[in-house]
């Protein structure tokens, strides 16, 4: 992609991560000598102990990456481009069939272009305004609805809280993304850029964060 207008996660949060992602990325190799060490010693409990912290402080250091870095939202030339997860709403693979690994394995990523020109609508909330403001049978509707019936609490939390970047082409396609954390002011610059190549563009969010967009032509 060239350069051109980009927003994904804001710059302090980014950096919080780093740090975090750093000390438990020592941590790790830490748990990794020491059950080196417990080889050497024949303590196979302590073994076993520091094998599965190292495992578990590993798997979170690569979904920790991969929630805060890979996606992005970003126009260049006349096109817009979405870099998402390929299960579209979170950075680990909950659609795993091996369900006790479903939270431990970090999700693919996409990538979709899609022509400035092509955009009719971009609406910016929860997955509720989403809903409310779409078709029926849309494939943002289908696809939300099986983590609207996951058992797990925190999974249905964190979909229903989240901000939603979605966008719908003339043609009644539709491309969205989750942008918790992203920074607002760069995705407002990116809606700016569209509408300016689309004056007619339909602008509609449900976000305090965008509160700017509110009085946008609806």
């Amino acid at each position: 992609m060239a350069t051109g207008v980009k927003a994904r996660t804001g710059a302090g949060y980014r950096r919080k991560n780093s740090v975090i992602i750093t000390l438990i990325a020592v941590l790790t190799v830490f748990a990794l000598v020491m059950a080196v060490y417990n080889i050497v010693k024949g303590n196979w409990l302590f073994l076993a102990a520091w094998l599965i912290a190292a495992v578990l402080a590993a798997t979170y250091v690569l979904i920790r990456i991969n929630t805060v870095y890979p996606t992005y939202i970003a126009v260049s030339g006349t096109s817009l481009y979405m870099k998402n997860w390929s299960n579209d709403f979170l950075p680990y693979d909950y659609g795993n069939k091996i369900k006790i690994l479903s939270e431990f394995i970090p999700a693919k990523t996409k990538l979709v272009e899609i022509p400035v020109d092509e955009i009719g609508a971009v609406l910016i909330g929860t997955k509720n305004f989403i809903k409310r403001n779409v078709s029926g049978d849309s494939e943002f509707v289908s696809n939300i609805k099986a983590l609207e019936k996951s058992k797990d609490f925190y999974r249905k939390k964190t979909i229903s809280s989240m901000d939603i970047f979605y966008v719908e082409t003339y043609d009644n396609e539709c491309y969205y993304m989750p942008i918790a954390k992203f920074s607002a002011n760069d995705v407002m610059k990116i809606i700016r850029v569209i509408q300016k190549r689309n004056p007619d563009l339909i602008v509609k969010s449900s976000s305090r964060d965008y509160r700017s967009l509110r009085a946008a032509r609806a």
